[in-house]
């Protein structure tokens, strides 16, 4: 079973990279033996998507990425070439993760996906989730990872932009996960399974909320760029590996939480020092959590 995660990473002009996904000595990320340049947000989420992968012995991510810095040439090179991609590695999860939100492109990769891998799981966060979710095809996802503020967009039917809804930005002014997820489902604007970071998460299974994760609690880690990337990217290789996904989206919360304490985060982290600390945390824990026992 194969994860396959589609994004940009912010660098003018920046080539195609296609390939398994690895991380060096260093933590540097590399696809296909050639090294991402520093992003937050991809690299983190593809290297926990790996250091989930070494530890559970399964194959690890494929990723297809390019260079864009929001003018939307990075994000067309990827979708031009996805249905290819897929033809060949056949993955079993399809993560679409940093892209410009081009509804068009959305559209029509979901329904060339239809056809080429129509049992394919899909995942979507950040951009992809903004354009599966104003594309109208957010129903056809099995999960999507917002926050507290995307999370009211994924529920008001008349947006088509979380800009919009920035009042539930940090949680507040009637901040309810419990209706804003039944609300998504109700509209159809939320994938079958919603895992919605905060201070406490919130999983939703088909409007209902399944699990609430709020242990450890360490609130430095909202201060650490990349560090919701790394949950999407958490969920994603356990959902690939062949967990239920409400238990993928519990395991992936306790994972990066616990990573946080146990690396004591500070504000002046980064998310490659959770990411470096996966391996331990999942080492000492993934067993009593999700039942995946590695011999």
């Amino acid at each position: 079973m194969t994860l396959l995660v589609i994004a940009t990473y912010p660098v003018v002009d920046g080539p195609v990279l296609e390939g398994p996904v690895t991380i060096e000595p260093s933590g540097t990320i590399a696809i296909g033996g050639t090294r991402v340049p520093s992003s937050q947000g991809t690299s983190a989420m593809l290297g926990a998507a790996a250091q989930v992968a070494t530890h559970l012995g399964t194959p690890p991510p494929h990723a297809l990425v390019a260079g864009d810095i929001g003018r939307g040439d990075g994000t067309r090179h990827v979708y031009e070439r996805l249905l290819d991609t897929v033809e060949r590695i056949r993955p079993s999860v399809i993560a679409f993760h940093y892209m410009q939100p081009v509804m068009a492109l959305m559209r029509k990769a979901v329904e060339g996906l239809a056809e080429v891998a129509p049992d394919a799981l899909l995942v979507a966060d950040a951009g992809g989730m903004y354009a599966a979710k104003a594309a109208g095809l957010a129903s056809r996802f099995e999960l999507m990872t917002p926050d507290v503020g995307e999370v009211g967009f994924l529920a008001d039917p008349k947006v088509t932009h979380p800009a919009y809804v920035s009042h539930y930005l940090f949680g507040n002014e009637g901040f309810d996960p419990v209706k804003l997820a039944a609300s998504a489902h109700e509209t159809g604007g939320a994938g079958r399974v919603l895992l919605i970071k905060g201070v406490r998460d919130h999983i939703a299974l088909e409007g209902e909320i399944a699990e609430v994760v709020d242990e450890p609690c360490v609130p430095e880690l909202e201060a650490i760029g990349g560090t919701g990337d790394t949950v999407a990217g958490l969920a994603s290789a356990f959902l690939a590996a062949g967990f239920p996904t409400v238990d993928a989206a519990r395991c992936a919360c306790l994972a990066n939480r616990e990573a946080g304490r146990v690396m004591g985060a500070t504000p002046a982290m980064h998310a490659s020092d959770l990411v470096a600390t996966l391996p331990g945390v999942l080492a000492d824990n993934l067993c009593s959590w999700g039942g995946a026992c590695v011999v």
